[in-house]
């Protein structure tokens, strides 16, 4: 059994959340803070209160009165083979039907339906004040083949119902039913049967120390009785425990055991082993009152997936705000892999989380014109997503999360470009991720005449930006020229949308070609036992920036060399600093762009931030403009 369907109306900060479809396995909850995250999984407990929907839609003005109460309308999927072991749990059954079937009521064929294979779907508009919708009895369209019912307003008088009690040799139908008994309807006991298997867990400390003793082996929705249940599998099934430990010890590497002592005053207490049980040094263990906020949270999820003998609804708050990112990932491998019986509804902002659990389906949420909107990827989407991301070389944790992505050349300007931006442009990022494109050369490949594969490139990147995506939209590509003539840059702008931007000078070291700063450098990682001076690297840079070599596909006549700013502007920069690094230390420190051209971009930053003035005005541009 798991939840299918859900929309929220008119509750909190849902006007709408329009339909959500979920599916068996882990469903994300994703979103920024205020998003409505908390609301949704409050409201997926089925048990949520009437808190109206308060926005200029619900009150369009100071005297206007909220009408509409809080619904959400749902669909629930049992197997059918769940349904004999559910049956025996909420006999005796009032099945509505559509026509009189004569006496005796043929419970063989009854118990022929149920044990076909097959599907029962289960769809409920509920209320807070009613528990269930009676004025649309949602719970009367039980698909039942053998049954067909119809839609009915109220309980009726002319409505077949077939009464079946546990021992189904007493059997009978009567038409009509009191509002009363709705509530022993087969929808109703299977929705109550169904809420009364959903666990939530908050993102809070939980005060889980110590309990009386008892033999009960349910835990409490607050987990205030962990001890006490704890302790009757510690009891009752210990290689059950075992195995629970185990986990734990997956989890927290740390742990090496979880043992429950008895107090004088007739409580349970948890205790906590991170030495190896075999010193026998007992009096080394420590309360779990005295341990981090995550631990009493991952024995309460491990107790509830190990201990349910059948399918539970898991609801998980946030596990990031209680769990290093390490044991978080470790927590959700576990549950998605030895425990996949269960559904899972995670909200989360952790991309470490979202990866580590291989989502059946991501909700996004956004705040937006004062209300929550949901949008729903599957796991069909959330693959195609995952190869986009392999495509170009980055994973989920480099862009989630963020506003909107500046892509760039390569790693020395995701790395460059946010300090140039911050310290000399001033221009905070508030947002806005750089990262690096995978190989801008796919830009650049040529297949046949007049069809570049950045076609294709850019249309992944479109497509990782579509409304239902996790990756924020592009906000800009920022390119180097390396020597393009303006066709195609004109092409690639066209391609891109306009979202593709040039650089004026050839590549980002052409910024870097300040003396200064590249002996400073070069004498860093030098052993030479004089310096480098500025003025030798300033000869060589005259004496060898006029060869040709450095001037691939351009015509470098001696008129270009001599124009303003022509050489600064269009010579092969980097090529340029490869040489310049092996004939003046004579080979001993090799120009490493990564490292050599970060390096030189924070020397001038903090020495000389005019030098770097012109790239800086030209990124602003690149966000402001887009």
């Amino acid at each position: 059994m798991y939840l299918s369907k859900f929309q929220i109306f008119n509750y909190k900060s849902f006007f709408d959340s329009g339909m959500m479809e979920f599916k068996a396995g882990i469903n994300i909850i994703a979103g920024q803070n205020n998003s409505g995250k908390t609301a949704l999984l409050e409201a997926l407990t089925l048990n949520f209160q009437n808190i109206p929907h308060r926005s200029i839609k619900t009150l369009p003005d100071p005297s206007s009165q909220i009408e509409r109460e809080s619904m959400s309308s749902i669909v629930l999927i049992f197997d059918k083979s769940e349904l004999p072991f559910l049956f025996e749990q909420i006999y005796p059954l009032l099945i509505p039907c559509l026509e009189k079937i004569e006496d005796p009521i043929p419970i063989s064929i009854f118990e022929g339906w149920v044990n076909t294979e097959g599907s029962v779907e289960l769809e409920i508009n509920l209320r807070p004040s009613l528990h269930f919708d009676e004025t649309d009895n949602a719970l009367s369209k039980l698909n039942f083949n053998l049954y067909p019912v119809q839609n009915i307003t109220t309980p009726s008088q002319t409505i077949p119902y077939i009464n079946i009690k546990r021992n189904k040799s007493d059997a009978y139908q009567n038409y009509g039913i009191s509002r009363q008994q709705l509530y022993e309807t087969v929808g109703w006991k299977l929705f109550n049967y169904f809420k009364g298997r959903i666990y939530r867990f908050y993102a809070e400390r939980l005060n889980i120390g110590k309990c009386g003793f008892g033999s009960n082996a349910e835990l409490a929705q607050n987990a205030s009785n962990l001890a006490q249940v704890l302790n009757v599998m510690q009891s009752e099934n210990s290689e059950r425990f075992n195995r629970f430990n185990n986990l734990v010890s997956t989890v927290f590497p740390h742990i090496k055991r979880i043992a429950i002592k008895p107090l004088p005053t007739n409580e349970l207490e948890i205790m906590v082993w991170t030495i190896d049980p075999k010193t026998e040094r007992f009096d080394l263990a420590c309360p779990i009152s005295a341990c981090g906020t995550g631990i009493g949270q991952v024995l309460s999820i491990l107790y509830v997936v190990m201990n349910s003998t059948d399918e539970r609804v898991i609801i998980i708050d946030e596990p990031q705000s209680f769990l290093h990112p390490g044991a978080a990932k470790k927590l959700i491998e576990i549950l998605r892999t030895q425990f996949s019986q269960h559904q899972y509804f995670i909200s989360t902002h952790s991309p470490t989380i979202i990866a580590a659990s291989n989502p059946s389906s991501v909700v996004m949420l956004q705040y937006k014109d004062c209300e929550s909107v949901a949008s729903v990827m599957n796991a069909q989407d959330n693959k195609q997503l995952r190869l986009l991301l392999d495509d170009i070389g980055v994973s989920l944790s480099d862009v989630f999360g963020a506003d909107n992505i500046l892509w760039v050349e390569g790693q020395t300007e995701e790395k460059c470009f946010p300090l140039i931006l911050e310290r000399i442009g001033k221009k905070p990022l508030m947002g806005t991720t750089i990262r690096a494109v995978n190989a801008t050369g796919d830009f650049e490949t040529k297949k046949k005449k007049g069809d570049y594969a950045a076609n294709r490139v850019f249309e992944i990147y479109k497509k990782l930006s579509g409304k239902d995506s996790l990756v924020p939209p592009a906000i800009a590509f920022v390119f180097d020229r390396e020597f393009k003539d303006e066709a195609r840059i004109k092409e690639m702008k066209k391609l891109s949308e306009n979202l593709a931007q040039f650089t004026g000078r050839t590549m980002y070291e052409n910024y870097l070609l300040d003396p200064e700063a590249i002996a400073n450098i070069i004498n860093e990682d030098d052993t030479r036992d004089k310096p480098l001076s500025n003025n030798e690297v300033s000869e060589w840079i005259e004496t060898n920036s006029r060869k040709e070599k450095y001037y691939p596909s351009i015509n470098c006549s001696e008129e270009n060399l001599n124009a303003p700013k022509w050489i600064e502007n269009n010579i092969h920069a980097a090529r340029l600093l490869d040489n310049l690094f092996i004939e003046l230390t004579d080979s001993r420190v090799e120009y490493r762009k990564t490292k050599h051209s970060f390096k030189i971009t924070e020397w001038l930053i903090d020495n000389n931030p005019s030098h770097l003035s012109e790239l800086s005005d030209f990124l602003i541009a690149c966000l402001t403009e887009n």
